[in-house]
């Protein structure tokens, strides 16, 4: 058994109604994601839009007992950052052994009533 787990190959794709709860209008909003909460990466911020389409793939290294994906999208704003959402996804339920993942994420509002919009993600594991 190798120490290395590979890596994990995430595609930030796009977003769809994307809403800040305390604004009203379009958002300036970017996604923050990590595996390990000491090597977090962000996609650029996608401005005056609640549809952002980012396209862009981070490259993650696993290591053992690493099984979750954190995303939290964020709105940039002139004060500092607003969370619109995040939602953690399950590498073992949904990626490991699977090939790949490729979802819309629903990020769920508080206490899960409706949904801040979603997040459309590709996730591969490369062993």
């Amino acid at each position: 058994m190798s120490h290395s787990h590979g890596t994990l190959q995430v595609t930030i794709v796009e977003g769809r109604n994307l809403k800040d709860k305390d604004i009203v209008g379009k958002d300036d909003s970017y996604i923050e994601l990590y595996v390990d909460k000491d090597y977090k990466q962000r996609t650029t911020t996608a401005k005056d839009t609640n549809t952002p389409a980012w396209n862009e793939t981070f490259t993650f290294p696993l290591r053992k007992h690493q099984d979750e994906l954190h995303l939290h999208v964020y709105d940039d704003d002139a004060v500092g950052r607003d969370s619109i959402g995040s939602k953690t996804v399950n590498l073992k339920k949904h990626v490991f052994g699977q090939g790949v993942y490729d979802a819309w994420v629903k990020l769920p509002a508080h206490l899960g009533l409706g949904s801040h919009g979603e997040i459309h993600v590709i996730i591969q594991h490369n062993a």
